[in-house]
This record gives structure tokens, sequence and C-alpha cells, in this order.
């Protein structure tokens, strides 16, 4: 399935591509939206039925094209919010993106995890469509975007998968930080394993699983809750302090793991990270807007950002599980060694670095964004 969702990676940058220099009457992102969220429709209903009926390489070739729509219609969105939202507007947007999609992320957890069979998810899912797109297309009210040319263009088309410090300037070390802070990210995948083997109340041991849902839900939930407000109090910071708060708050995190053996103690760190996560998200897409190497088109560019996301998630784990293999390796046992778990929160702590390290090469963000009315 991991091959599955980077093959569909690729479809994003031409999308962009396509939407940058669509002529349509209804605008040159919601097309898009409208499109890949109607294939994804129809794909989740048959995702639901080749699942009941067993059909497993059926269910995959359906979920590459729903994964392919899916990012189709996400391309088309981060397109419509920056042409819509005016700049000193942003940091608002952003915060309130990143509280949306935390909150999703919680309600999600909570009905599929403690109320709903996940069959039901399904169902769920395309409820959500069904309601969010018609709400999208309301509110974006766009109208038919003139371009100097609407052909193909083979070689921008080319242009487009290629990023380079020369070619995207600073939007080149969004892109690295964010590839970075989803290497860190991808640490938590390890959390069940490190419920189930470190900590020292059997019941939380036992019921490692239920443990893991709540936490990432009171982790969300406290993500949601900063990043409402962290992208108004960027403005007075700068995006990039925040963003270096965000990421220390991460790794000392990651280092707090390594002194605790009790559950309660994993929910109190479980709540930081959230906070340093709910701080990030806040002002990740703002971040990005401001560097696009153009306004105009941006779409493409910010499909590579989205690609940045699904790299970081994929390479994160490549180092980190075989180092949890090796270091914790006990012959005979299913359970992982203490210094095991050491290392994968060093290699967190390690990506939270290049993350903010990454962002010493930006040259925006640094400075305070006043609002109007205190110019």
């Amino acid at each position: 399935m991991l091959g599955i969702a980077g093959v569909s990676q690729l479809v994003s940058p031409f999308a962009g591509y396509l939407s940058d220099h669509s002529t349509n009457s209804m605008g040159r992102r919601m097309p898009f939206v409208l499109a890949g969220n109607g294939v994804l429709f129809c794909m989740v209903g048959c995702l639901y039925l080749a699942r009941s009926m067993g059909w497993g390489l059926v269910y995959l070739f359906l979920l590459l094209i729903a994964i392919l729509a899916l990012n189709v219609a996400y391309t088309g969105f981060t397109g419509l919010v920056s042409d819509m939202i005016p700049a000193d507007q942003m940091s608002v947007c952003s915060g309130i993106m990143g509280g949306c999609t935390a909150m999703g992320a919680v309600v999600g957890l909570i009905c599929i995890g403690f109320l709903l069979p996940v069959e039901h998810a399904y169902f769920l899912y395309a409820v959500t469509l069904a309601i969010c797109t018609p709400l999208t297309w309301y509110a974006a009210n766009e109208r038919r975007h003139d371009c100097a040319s609407s052909e193909i263009d083979w070689k921008k088309v080319r242009s487009a998968y290629l990023i380079s410090p020369s070619s995207h300037g600073d939007f080149f070390w969004v892109f690295i930080s964010r590839m970075f802070y989803y290497m860190a990210v991808s640490v938590q995948i390890y959390i069940l394993y490190y419920l189930r083997d470190v900590m020292t109340e059997q019941i939380v041991v036992d019921n490692a699983k239920s443990c893991t849902a709540i936490l990432c839900i009171v982790s969300q939930g406290s993500s949601g809750l900063v990043s409402l407000v962290a992208g108004t109090l960027a403005d007075r910071t700068g995006r990039k302090p925040a963003i270096y708060t965000a990421v220390t708050v991460m790794a000392l995190v990651y280092i707090g793991y390594c002194f605790v053996d009790t559950y309660s103690m994993v929910i109190l760190l479980g709540i930081c990270y959230g906070a340093g996560n709910g701080i990030y998200i806040s002002v990740d897409y703002a971040l990005a807007v401001e560097c696009l190497p153009s306004q105009s088109d941006g779409a493409k560019d910010l499909a590579l950002w989205g690609v940045a996301a699904f790299l970081g998630t994929m390479f994160g784990p490549c180092v980190a599980g075989p180092l949890l293999a090796w270091l914790g390796y006990q012959p005979g046992s299913e359970h992982y060694a203490f210094i095991g778990y050491v290392g994968i929160m060093m290699c967190g702590v390690l990506y939270c670095i290049g993350c903010g390290s990454a962002l010493l090469f930006v040259s925006k963000g640094n400075a305070p964004r006043l609002s109007r009315q205190s110019r």
C-alpha cells in the first residue's frame, strides 16, 4: 500500500500545472476539487464492496484510483486557499486549517476507534465528502481565470517535478524542512510498541492498542486547540521562530520518552507533543505560500509541498525501524529492549533538528507580520 501511495503522488505536480493554466468557466481550482472528490466518492463505495467480497487485488487497484483522486482534489484545494486568502489573513487561515485537520483526526479516531465498526468508516468518509464538497464550492465562488495559453507545455510539466535552490529559492528549503518534520512525526508510529514494551503498568501493556488510541486523541486535541491561536500569535514573532519553537518542543518530548515508564507521564508528554505539532501546522502552510516562487501559478509548487510530507513519512521509518530492530533485539522475544526505543527517540530528535536547520537557509518568515490596523 505504501507503494500505491507513492505512485499516486506523481499526479500532484501535473494536476497543479493543469490547474494553474486552466481557463474553465468554474475557475481554475474548483474543477479539480469537484472532479477529485467526485471520483473519490465513487471509489469509497467500490472499496467497501471490494472489501466485503474479499477481492484483494481489485481493492488495491481501487485504492490507487482513490488516492489519485484525493491528490488531485488536495492539489486544487491548496491552490484555492492561496488564491482566495489575502496575505495579511494567511496566518489566521493557516491556523484554522491546522485546527480543522487535527480536529478531523480526533473525530475520526473517536468514531472508528471506539464508536463504530471499521467497515462503517467508508460510510462516514462518504458522508463527509458529500457535505464538505458542496460547502467548499459555495464558499469559493471562483471565476474564470484568463491564461496566456491553455495548451500543455511539456517542458514546463517536466520542470514541475523538479525542485532545487536555484529554481525555487526559499521554497526549496521549506520543502526540505517539511520533509524532516514528517520524518520526525513518523517516529510516532512506534508508540504502540513503546507502550507495550516500556510501560510498568500491566493494564497499559495488556491494552496497548486502546491506550495508543487515547494518546492520539489527546495529542491531536491539544494540537487542534493550539493551532487555532498559534497562527495569529506567529504574526507577532515571525513564522520561522514559531517553527523553531514547535520542533524544540517535539524534540524535548522525544527525549522525555526516554525517562518515563508510566502512562500518565506519557499522556502529559503527548499533550506537549500535540502543542508543538499545533504550532507547526498553524504556520506551515502560511510559510509555504509566502515562499512560493510565483504567487500566480503556485498550485504546482504546493503540490510538491504536499509530496514532501509523503517523503518524510516514508523515509523516517527507513532509519528508525531498522534501528529499533537492531538495538532492541532480544533473542527469543517479540518485544524490543528499552535501548531500541532510546535509539528511535534520538532519531526523532535528529529529524527535528533537521527540520529547524533547513529553515536557516530561508530568508523570509523571520520578521513579525503586523496587521494593517497596527501599521
